[in-house]
């Protein structure tokens, strides 16, 4: 504190040109102390700190920044409360004015009545007026905040009330001037004229009692004798001189006492410097030790760790060179290997060419040569009855497809219609296409015959798309789930050939009768004859192949194609919305999708719908058919993409949950056609209602319901397995 203080003294010194002192007071209460001061002293301006944070309430503290708002600090809320009207306060909080209280009023100077001047402020002080150059000791004797009002207090003269007091000596007039106040003055030792109130009865003097701040008169008693008076007076005087010498010896004294004790503190400190410059040195001296000797532990540890990774290196190099040999005889390993393919390779060619049989090299280069077996002509022939009518099961633009038996296996031969340079043309295309591709959803090339430009295929028992639509040469209709799965597998597999590396490949020619189904209904894309590779060029962003020569089916092609003679993925794209409005009503394709367009509009889709598909749930069919509308729509960009829009709505559909009150085939009996309940297996590996089986047998029946061949014994098995799914499958359908 006396620091902070001291650092506001030296400012007010040097900066302002003031003289300022500090003043040191005890009370009770921090807040009523400042507020008896402001009194007391009748201070107009008050600059204290104040704190950001309220002790009274819990909370984080702000900042005030505006006028004549209450600080946050208690202390400072009091004396903010409590203060004097007249008196300015400015609150500081971290070196910024938070807040400041205006003064409501003027502070008005008062004459004293008793007196011949002008009191100040600072006279009617219960602090009185103390030097700067006295000692901490003097100061708190004389107590004045002010040396200059000290000067100007001692000049003015001393007046009384009763001219009995006016005939005081001179001698006492100047050593009341030496005390610095005026005769009314209460001294340190406690001595007051009213003390004398007793003695002097004759009169009475009015003199101030600065114990009683509020400047009330006191009357006192005073002799009837002049000369009792002045020895009173001037033995009181006498006494405060002789306190205040007093005072100034044991200040003196004091002085001494710290001046020898400083001495005494410079002298054992020359002392102790020596020692503790030792003590310091010897402690470097032993971290100079400790360093050095943790350097050359590291600078050991580093060696090693040299010597270790330089090992390290000597193996790797090793290993490097030891990996180097394998793989120049790995090198050479490959290249002779690659001589020897070449050779095989040529020697196959020409035992193709001698013995007219075996396999053939198909392709530009040796290097990616695609080897295909190659059928002779004869086996052809005699593998098809020479191409008799009979055989044949399907015809088209680019050749007509016989069923054959070639080398054991039952086969689908196509024979390509065209001849010369077009017919080589064609089937080179059809084979490089097929060759470079393997998919489930297309069809699966197995060798060929360049002698007759015939292709050998895989032979797919259920036939083309067309066959089914039209309910030629079928055993069952197709289900609308299984139309919505042969949907999905076409999706599949013109996805794959539009993603082809490095470029992609359209179809061209996306047709029912180019969709052939195997025996468990899963669609094979065919006939890939008009199949074209996409390029890109500078002035182009989408792949297409352009060409002069239109070919395709009326009512698949895509009437930009038409108008332009360009071949995109898009083709396709048009051709899979009217296979899927196919598969929705059965109808022509051609006209069809203003048909199904119409449809819509009116609302009456239900009624082209086809019903040998069975009960298509009509949300699907409604979504299904707005989806084919968009695939044939005109601008190709308008047309949904196949691997996202289209393959999610399909995916959709087949994940569509069955109706759970329709049971399962399995659980009906072949006799009765009903839910069994005491199911049993007779000897023709069928289950069937027990008794609707022991019934059959009783009319004599002696071949099965199902197969139509005898029984071998009429013994029957319990069949438990499916008595407890038949159970299960009950209990699913409870509410």
């Amino acid at each position: 504190m006396n620091t902070l203080l001291n650092h506001y003294l030296d400012f007010c010194r040097d900066s302002l040109k003031m003289q300022a002192e500090a003043l040191v007071t005890e009370k009770n209460s921090t807040a009523n102390g400042i507020v008896k001061l402001i009194e007391q002293n009748h201070i107009s301006n008050l600059v204290m700190g104040t704190s950001s944070f309220s002790p009274d309430v819990q909370t984080k503290y702000t900042f005030v920044t505006r006028k004549n708002k209450a600080p946050n600090s208690k202390v400072a809320a009091i004396v903010h409360q409590q203060a004097k009207p007249y008196c300015q306060i400015f609150y500081i909080c971290n070196e910024t004015l938070a807040c400041s209280r205006e003064a409501t009023q003027r502070l008005i100077k008062v004459e004293s009545p008793q007196s011949g001047y002008t009191s100040t402020d600072s006279d009617r002080s219960e602090f009185p007026a103390r030097s700067q150059s006295l000692s901490p000791r003097q100061r708190s004797f004389f107590g004045s905040t002010d040396q200059k009002a000290l000067q100007q207090e001692s000049k003015q003269p001393v007046s009384y009330t009763y001219p009995l007091l006016a005939s005081i000596t001179d001698s006492t007039e100047t050593i009341l001037g030496a005390r610095g106040r005026s005769i009314h003055t209460t001294t340190s030792k406690g001595f007051s004229l009213n003390s004398c109130q007793q003695s002097f009865r004759g009169s009475s003097l009015v003199v101030k009692d600065l114990d009683n701040m509020n400047g009330s008169l006191v009357p006192v008693s005073v002799a009837s004798s002049k000369e009792h008076q002045h020895s009173m007076i001037e033995t009181a005087v006498q006494r405060e001189v002789f306190g205040q010498l007093q005072l100034l010896l044991d200040d003196q004294e004091c002085s001494k006492r710290e001046a020898i004790e400083d001495q005494q503190k410079t002298a054992r400190g020359l002392f102790e410097n020596p020692m503790m410059f030792k003590a310091q040195e010897n402690s470097l001296r032993g971290e100079k030790n400790e360093l050095e000797e943790r350097l050359t532990r590291e600078k050991v540890g580093l060696e090693k760790e040299r010597l270790h990774l330089y090992n390290e290196l000597q193996k790797a190099s090793e290993q490097r060179a030891e990996l180097e040999n394998k793989l120049l005889q790995t090198n050479s390993l490959m290249e002779e290997l690659q001589r020897e393919k070449e050779h095989a390779v040529k020697q196959a060619e020409e035992m193709r060419q001698t013995n007219g049989s075996g396999a053939f090299v198909f392709g530009s280069t040796s290097t990616s040569a695609i080897v295909l077996t190659d059928f002779s002509y004869a086996e052809i022939k005699e593998a098809t009855n020479n191409f008799d009518a009979s055989k044949k099961i399907g015809e088209g633009g680019c050749g007509s497809v016989y069923k054959g038996f070639l080398r054991h296996t039952t086969v689908a031969i196509k024979k390509l219609n065209s001849e010369g340079a077009r017919g080589d043309q064609e089937f080179n295309d059809e084979v490089e296409t097929l060759c470079g591709m393997r998919h489930p959803n297309l069809v699966t090339l197995i060798g060929a015959c360049r002698e007759a430009r015939v292709l050998v295929f895989e032979f797919l028992s259920n036939g083309s798309l067309e066959d089914c639509l039209q309910c030629e040469n079928r055993r069952e209709t197709l289900s609308w789930r299984m139309c919505v799965r042969i949907a999905a597998d076409i999706c599949t597999g013109l996805i794959f050939l539009h993603s082809n590396k490095p470029k992609g490949i359209a179809h061209g020619d996306l047709k029912p009768d180019n969709v052939l189904l195997d025996a468990n209904f899963v669609c094979k894309l065919a006939d890939f004859g008009i199949s074209r590779p996409l390029n890109v060029t500078n002035t182009t962003i989408t792949p297409y192949h352009r060409t002069n020569q239109l070919k395709g089916t009326m009512g698949y092609m895509d009437p930009v194609y038409i108008a332009s003679g360009e071949l995109t993925a898009q083709y396709d794209v048009y051709s899979f919305g009217v296979v899927l409005m196919r598969l929705l009503t059965s109808k022509s394709p051609l006209g069809l999708p203003h048909v199904v367009e119409g449809a819509l509009r009116k609302d009456k889709l239900q009624d082209i719908i086809d019903t040998s598909a069975g009960e298509w749930p009509p949300k699907y069919t409604k979504e299904l058919a707005k989806l084919a509308l968009r695939c044939c729509r005109y601008e190709r960009k308008e047309r949904p993409d196949l691997g996202k829009e289209v393959w999610d709505v399909l995916e959709a559909m087949m994940n569509c949950p069955d109706d759970k009150r329709k049971p399962p085939k399995f659980l009906i009996c072949p006799i009765t056609q009903e839910i069994m309940k005491d199911p049993h297996i007779a000897a023709d590996g069928y289950t069937y209602e027990g008794a609707a089986i022991k019934c059959w047998f009783k009319m004599g029946n002696k071949m099965s319901p199902v197969t139509r061949v005898s029984f071998a014994h009429h013994e029957l098995i319990p069949n438990n397995a499916l008595r407890f799914a038949i159970q299960e499958w009950k209990k699913r359908q409870q509410p």
